[in-house]
């Protein structure tokens, strides 16, 4: 152990380039990370600890050495969720999340088998599938043959665990979002001992849950009203008499199942297709909102949009961009389908009994099927079992496991953990997203539940993964929440040993600003405010707010795009790229209404918050420069605008978009 803290504090203090090679442990790294002098190693692992199956797999990790030049005072080991997300895949989040902890701590990053580094599965028919289908889960499962029953969390853990005690690391800080805090529940009941402290961040539990996964409706109507009561735009519609944001909803929804409505619109990166709104791509929606929050920003207004305008396209994006979220495709090293899928047969529990011959097990879903329908048709209220059902992607994935192979003697599915296991007395802080639909706070709370010694943090006005910066491939220089509230209180807890100290930050993150209205046309648009000094007229600060909610659909889709380049609502598109201090964004030809064209650039400050577009803008027989600015963070937001738009000075504001 002394061997491997003097070789770690020269490395830290070392004039010259990275080692290539450090030992840490009983294992050999190599320097593999330039950018945050990073270090990849693997551990061999029998693939069947029974015997029963011969073979090994790979177990590949990274290790971040600590940056100071005294001992490490530990090592704090991040999970990656899905299942079938890549821990190492995720790095940007995770080694920037806890950076202001490296000076005394090492970060280690741990890909489960299956996934990322550590073997994984690629399935071609399945991984590639936008909507997964039995046939093509038949086919994998037919080439994993006898390993299809051997990626469980149980056996993940345990590899975790062996890494873990191959680099010498002593009880670790552990910190997992989404699956990986189930992942990390079923290694606290086999590995206590290696436990210093856990976060478990957007938790469900590994006891007592459910096969229906009804998060999305135990969360979503009531986060959507929650949404409208805190946004002006949407509280004062209500309160000029309109319906509430659940009674817009369940109109939307009596629409969409009388007249479905079919339509092009733009998905999350940049390409335009052809997608159905109807009740099941709906449920769709609330599936997801809990991930991006884009759809309660922008699903009254779309509402409204289509049963007031018959102007389809807002509903049709939040469509496109829900089945973009959720679907196949991309390389498996970055999220195996086949991985999700074996875990979910082995560790989730199945509506039918997975021992069962293939017909039998069908008689049973369709039998359960019935049952609920008839005993408890409001599960999925506002949707029917049969809208959840038929929804693309099939979020639900209730019918997965029907074709999967019967687990071998010994192995009882659905069950990682036994019954009775006992649960570890060590500070766990377990954190919830107050809107997210993918793990509701409900689900957080019998998380804690769990423990002997935990805390329960609810984060107003945040979804799913609270603290962690990793959705898409966009991640904040901090690689904390947006907010930078969740963050802070991660790095305080592990840094202190367990205390979660002032939580108080969570109730001031501000709400979801919704979008007032979408319009066709510029026109349409409530003029901004003018200022002091102002000479535009009525036209032109119409024309001026329509500029800023174009500028502000675009910041939106920040949390939707994987690619970096978006398609705008009616045309044109904005292409993202890092700046040092966040993002900017490059608008070509951006069009929300279809009249008016926005090109210039936004330069988001995500360190202090604050976004400022310099943009020009062009409609018929109008043009204009205008610079936008607003404090993103700030609970009541105002953007002004300053510029010129037809030769008419502007000095105008208005809500921030």
């Amino acid at each position: 152990m002394l061997a491997r803290l003097l070789c770690l504090a020269v490395l830290a203090w070392a004039p010259f380039a990275a080692a290539q090679t450090i030992t840490v442990g009983g294992l050999t790294l190599t320097h593999c990370i330039d950018q945050y002098d990073g270090y990849c190693g693997t551990l061999a692992r029998p693939l069947d600890p029974s015997g029963r199956v011969p073979g090994s797999i790979g177990i590949g990790f990274e290790f971040y050495p600590h940056t100071g030049p005294d001992a490490p005072a530990g090592t704090i080991v991040a999970q990656e969720g899905g299942p079938g997300y890549s821990t190492t895949g995720s790095r940007d989040g995770y080694v920037r999340l806890f950076t202001p902890l490296r000076n005394r701590r090492d970060i280690l990053l741990i890909d489960k088998r299956g996934t990322g580094r550590s073997g994984a599965i690629d399935c071609p028919r399945l991984q590639q599938a936008r909507d997964p289908h039995l046939a093509a889960i038949r086919a994998c499962s037919w080439q994993l043959g006898r390993t299809a029953w051997l990626y469980g969390s149980d056996l993940a853990a345990d590899d975790v665990a062996a890494v873990l005690d191959a680099l010498s690391t002593g009880p670790v800080d552990y910190y997992g979002d989404s699956y990986a805090t189930f992942f990390g529940q079923v290694f606290a009941t086999r590995h206590p001992d290696l436990l210093r402290t856990m976060v478990l961040d957007s938790a469900y539990p590994v006891l007592g849950g459910t096969p229906w996964f009804a998060s999305e409706i135990e969360n979503g109507p009531v986060s959507l009203e929650r949404v409208c009561a805190r946004s002006p735009a949407c509280r004062d519609a209500v309160k000029a008499g309109g319906p509430s944001a659940t009674a817009r909803l369940q109109a939307l929804l009596t629409s969409l199942r009388r007249t479905p409505v079919t339509g092009e619109a733009p998905g999350a990166n940049g390409e335009r297709r052809v997608v159905t709104a109807d009740a099941a791509a709906l449920f769709l929606v609330f599936a997801t909102v809990g991930d991006t929050l884009v759809a309660y920003r922008d699903l009254d207004a779309a509402a409204r949009a289509y049963l007031d305008a018959q102007d389809p396209l807002p509903l049709l994006r939040l469509v496109a961009e829900a089945e973009d979220g959720n679907a196949g495709g991309g390389p498996a090293r970055a999220f195996s389908t086949g991985l999700a899928t074996a875990v979910q047969c082995e560790d989730y529990r199945p509506l039918y009994d997975l021992r069962a011959p293939e017909a039998e097990r069908r008689r049973q879903f369709a039998a359960a099927i019935r049952a609920k329908s008839a005993g408890d048709p409001g599960l999925y209220a506002p949707f029917t079992l049969g809208e959840v059902l038929a929804a693309p992607t099939d979020p639900e994935a209730l019918d997965s496991c029907l074709v999967w192979p019967a687990p071998p003697a010994g192995v009882t599915p659905g069950q990682p953990v036994p019954p009775d296991a006992v649960f570890p007395k060590i500070p766990v802080l377990v954190l919830a997203g107050e809107l997210d639909t993918v793990t509701s706070p409900r689900e957080a709370a019998r998380t804690t539940a769990l423990f002997p010694e935990a805390w329960f943090v609810v984060v107003r006005n945040t979804g799913h993964e609270t603290a962690v910066g990793d959705g898409g491939v966009f991640v904040p220089p901090y690689g904390g929440d947006i907010a930078r509230c969740a963050g802070p209180i991660v790095l305080h807890f592990v840094e202190s040993g367990g205390d979660p100290g002032d939580t108080s930050c969570v109730l001031r993150v501000r709400p979801v600003r919704t979008v007032p209205a979408f319009a066709a046309r510029w026109r349409d648009v409530a003029p901004a405010a003018p200022r002091d000094g102002n000479a535009a007229a009525a036209d032109a600060l119409a024309l001026a707010s329509a500029a800023a909610e174009t500028v502000g659909d675009a910041v939106a889709r920040y949390a939707v795009t994987t690619s970096g380049t978006v398609a705008g609502l009616r045309g044109g598109h904005f292409t993202l790229g890092a700046n040092g201090h966040g993002y900017t964004l490059h608008l070509a030809g951006l069009q929300w209404t279809e009249d008016l064209t926005v090109t210039g650039t936004v330069d988001w400050n995500q360190l202090d918050g604050r976004i400022e577009a310099d943009v020009a803008l062009s409609a018929s027989g109008h043009l204009g420069a205008l610079a936008i600015a607003w404090d993103d963070r700030a609970t009541d937001a105002v953007a002004r605008i300053s510029g010129q738009v037809d030769g008419q000075h502007v000095e105008a504001e208005r809500t921030a978009p």
